[in-house]
């Protein structure tokens, strides 16, 4: 069941990001780079998340999330509203890059993915 909804999260924060980042942006990013902690952490939660049910070979997942946020930020270019920057794609990719780690530095101590993890809790086996 766990597993079920994180899959379903997942997929529902894929296409968050997507329709956040071709939409008007939201933050006035005139002389602050707020935009980029944005984009760093957004990428972070997204790869921490898939890493979570991707567990092996993660790289190919890596690679797969780095190449959303380029394609997302080439995307950008085709909106009236929006202008690719390559500066964002590098936050996109150094979020996917902490996203890995943290997901990797886990899962010792769990003793696996957070999912799994969390089915094991009294709790949740109700």
């Amino acid at each position: 069941m766990i597993e079920r909804l994180w899959w379903a999260a997942g997929w529902f924060g894929v296409a968050l990001t997507l329709a956040v980042s071709l939409m008007p942006p939201a933050l006035d990013t005139s002389g602050s780079h707020t935009d980029k902690l944005v984009h760093l952490a957004g990428y972070a939660l997204l790869m921490f998340w898939w890493a979570q049910l991707v567990t092996r070979r993660r790289w190919k997942l890596a690679v797969a999330v780095v190449l959303f946020g380029v394609i997302v930020e080439l995307l950008q270019g085709l909106t009236p509203v929006r202008q690719p920057d390559p500066l964002d794609a590098l936050a996109n990719s150094a979020g996917a890059l902490v996203g890995w780690l943290v997901a990797r530095l886990l899962a010792a101590p769990l003793g696996g993915p957070l999912p799994k993890y969390l089915a094991t809790l009294p709790a949740l086996r109700r």
